[in-house]
């Protein structure tokens, strides 16, 4: 696990790291997504997660899945490949904060059949431009600078 400004990235997961999502190949051949710590960090506490698709619903590449809102931030979350919806993550209904206090786990956004392989990197790559990309965000983000650090949410309400 690479931690970078206190932003962890897990060694075996795959990144989208312009849209700061993260993908989990599972052993049954589906793909678990969901936001990284970065991606929760920037956004803020979330509010409200909307699924806009379910299971068994087919989407193609880039169609919107979910709809992830903070008082800060509302996005969109898509498909990184053309696939079949297989389970959509139900307790962000009721606690869209599980995305912060856990990205990696218990905050999975959707679980997705694909119809073709995911060309995200991974390992070293992933790790190397992670770096990269954060410290050109740090420095052109509005508000945030040198001293940005993610931030682990245990002190807030999980609702």
């Amino acid at each position: 696990m690479a931690v970078i400004r206190n932003c962890i990235l897990p060694d075996d997961l795959a990144y989208d790291i312009p849209q700061d999502q993260w993908a989990r190949f599972l052993p049954n051949g589906l793909l678990e997504f969901g936001v990284t710590d970065v991606g929760q960090t920037l956004a803020g506490k979330f509010q409200t997660i909307s699924f806009r698709r379910t299971p068994p619903q087919h989407v193609g590449s880039g169609r919107a899945i979910a709809l992830l809102e903070s008082a800060k931030w509302l996005s969109p979350f898509r498909a990184a490949v053309p696939g079949t919806v297989v389970a959509v993550n139900k307790e962000l209904l009721g606690r869209p904060a599980l995305v912060n206090f856990d990205p990696y786990g218990d905050g999975w956004v959707l679980r997705l059949r694909p119809d073709e392989p995911l060309p995200w990197i991974r390992g070293d790559a992933a790790r190397e431009e992670y770096s990269l990309r954060l410290q050109q965000t740090f420095r052109s983000v509005a508000g945030v600078n040198d001293d940005f650090w993610c931030v682990h949410c245990s002190d807030w309400d999980a609702t």
